[in-house]
């Protein structure tokens, strides 16, 4: 029984299923595979955010993905709970997850306490917030296991390994949370971009232009900058805009479609 202790609470990350009738029969096969399937896609966009490398359809290299690759290490009846830990238990192995897992942690816990888009305003990391940002459906997929056939009413999520036994807890306030952010963005790194403007949209004070890469993105502009590119600039003309990119929650990475301006600058060449 001891041993069985010690391996639960040294997990490097533990999921804890929580309903008046988990005790008896278990968590169903669904509900474990889909929650353990988004703990891992957490891990993999840690590691590819770290490196500067999240990108919608990227994924480690297969080399990579087995040093990232978790098990289930124990499973407790509590209601019915599970420790994660790496496959592999090299030296090598244990840094890249503990460093992986500050991040996990990071993007977790802003869902968990209800408080996510308050830290995606204060982030200052550009990589660690587009993570918090990029993770939202893989929450969602986790949360989502709440009130649904398999009679789960909350789960936790923790790190026993690193003294947190509990990260973050999520029950139905927590799902209806989570759910209601869908379409919900973010304010990136302020930034310039350039392009020549050939669509307007009046009633939303909306702009799109295309940029030398060919890349089309909306402007969103306060209304007297509306109005000096609508009565103002030629067809032809490049316009620089300075201000952030709007990013969508569940958004993997970095290729603007959407920005907030607050200046524009005409005149370029």
């Amino acid at each position: 029984m001891q041993q069985t202790r010690e391996k639960y609470e040294n997990g490097l990350l533990t999921i804890r299923f929580i309903g008046p009738n988990l005790m008896s029969h278990g968590v169903n096969i669904y509900d474990l595979g889909t929650s353990l399937l988004g703990i891992q896609r957490l891990v993999n966009k840690a590691y590819l955010s770290i490196n500067g490398d999240l990108m919608k359809g990227r994924y480690p290299k297969r080399t990579e993905r087995e040093f990232l690759s978790l098990t289930i290490g124990e499973r407790k009846r509590a209601s019915d709970a599970f420790a994660l830990i790496p496959m592999l238990n090299d030296p090598m192995t244990i840094q890249v997850m503990a460093k992986t897992l500050d991040w996990v942690i990071s993007g977790v816990l802003g869902y968990g306490v209800g408080d996510v888009l308050d830290r995606l305003k204060k982030e200052k990391n550009e990589d660690r917030q587009l993570y918090i940002g990029s993770i939202h459906a893989d929450v969602v997929n986790i949360v989502n296991r709440i009130d649904a056939a398999g009679g789960i009413r909350e789960i936790e999520i923790g790190s026993p390994q690193l003294g947190k036994p509990t990260i973050a807890k999520f029950d139905s306030s927590s799902k209806e949370y989570i759910n209601e952010l869908s379409g919900e963005f973010f304010l990136g790194k302020r930034q310039n971009i350039q392009g020549g403007v050939y669509r307007l949209y009046p009633n939303s004070c909306m702009v799109t232009i295309r940029r030398q890469s060919s890349r089309k993105v909306n402007i969103y502009l306060s209304q007297d900058n509306f109005d000096l590119i609508r009565f103002g600039h030629h067809d032809d003309e490049n316009i620089l805009f300075t201000g952030r990119p709007r990013y969508k929650l569940g958004v993997e990475k970095a290729i603007i479609t959407d920005f907030e301006a607050d200046s524009v600058t005409f005149g370029l060449q």
